[in-house]
């Protein structure tokens, strides 16, 4: 789907970036053009983005251009972006803002994309608790109270502790 997607923005890109492809340099279109493949498997932040076309050589600039050029939906890879990190770890609601601005959103993205990750915040608390309780004992208050600093609600909490038992 990601691949589909990014095939349809390269190609609006093309459609409608034409004029400002003639303009910019064969550095620049290549940053857009590898800025496009990445995008075709991984969700990105601009500044994340930035840095990974810099992190393959590009320069500052042709980077910034790459990225700022690629046709991105910002907002859409936050929410792309949310999904895989829950995918793979727990979050709280606040946790998973705080990782997508750390991974370089803005708030206002983190919080669009966190909005529609499809996230049950009660199931990522009890996956949270089981994860927890793989690496350390805890009884239920301590376990509820680290959910809890985790970021997780108090009702989000108590469903992840009876989740596991506790």
């Amino acid at each position: 789907m990601r691949a589909v997607l990014a095939c349809l923005v390269m190609v609006a890109c093309l459609a409608t970036c034409g004029a400002a492809a003639d303009a910019s340099t064969v550095s620049e279109q290549n940053a857009v053009r590898e800025a496009q493949q990445y995008l075709q498997t991984e969700a990105f932040s601009l500044k994340g983005l930035v840095s990974q076309l810099k992190y393959g050589g590009f320069s500052s600039s042709d980077a910034r251009y790459g990225a700022t050029h690629c046709g991105a939906n910002w907002n859409n890879e936050a929410v792309d972006s949310g999904k895989e990190y829950l995918k793979t770890e727990a979050f709280s609601l606040k946790g998973l803002i705080s990782q997508l601005e750390y991974s370089g959103f803005t708030s206002s993205q983190a919080a669009y994309g966190v909005a529609r990750s499809g996230a049950n915040w009660d199931q990522q608390a009890a996956k949270a608790a089981r994860e927890y309780l793989k690496t350390q004992a805890f009884s239920a208050n301590a376990l509820i109270g680290q959910l809890e600093y985790s970021g997780f609600t108090a009702s989000q909490a108590e469903y992840g502790a009876k989740a596991v038992g506790l």
